[in-house]
């Protein structure tokens, strides 16, 4: 059974392709591209077990899903691996939110290394779809 995506997540979806590109071609000289995700103040005060607003949630999941779900759709195997980092200083943005940054290192596949846990191992970093029981919010 599949689940529905975040609705939020959707918003990110065009800004995250922008995102992976710029990352992609830096992640071919071994580097990493740094991005700032704002949310509105009073979700700092709600966040999920992760310690993430629900806009850094969306972002993340918007990552993974075109990084990782829409190659599989499509019958192929994902070409990059990638990892989001995120940091812990929190920034003044417009519209009276806050900025939190992620730094975002992609590279091929055939080169990922696998270290430390899994995140599958630990029920409290998974979520889910809309609908699966696993929501963060």
């Amino acid at each position: 059974m599949s689940y529905g995506r975040d609705p939020l997540s959707w918003h990110y979806d065009g800004y995250v392709r922008q995102v992976m590109i710029r990352a992609i071609r830096a992640g071919r000289g071994g580097k990493s591209v740094r991005v700032y995700i704002a949310s509105p103040r009073s979700s700092f005060r709600a966040v999920d077990a992760g310690g993430r607003t629900a806009h850094e949630r969306a972002f993340t999941r918007s990552v993974y899903y075109l990084m990782w779900r829409v190659p599989l759709n499509a019958g192929a195997v994902p070409d990059w691996s990638v990892k989001v980092t995120w940091g812990d200083e929190v920034r003044a943005s417009s519209g009276n939110r806050l900025a939190r940054p992620a730094v975002i290192r992609v590279w091929p596949r055939s080169q990922a290394r696998v270290r430390g846990e899994k995140w599958t191992a630990d029920p409290a970093l998974q979520s889910g779809g809309t609908g699966s029981g696993k929501e963060r919010f």
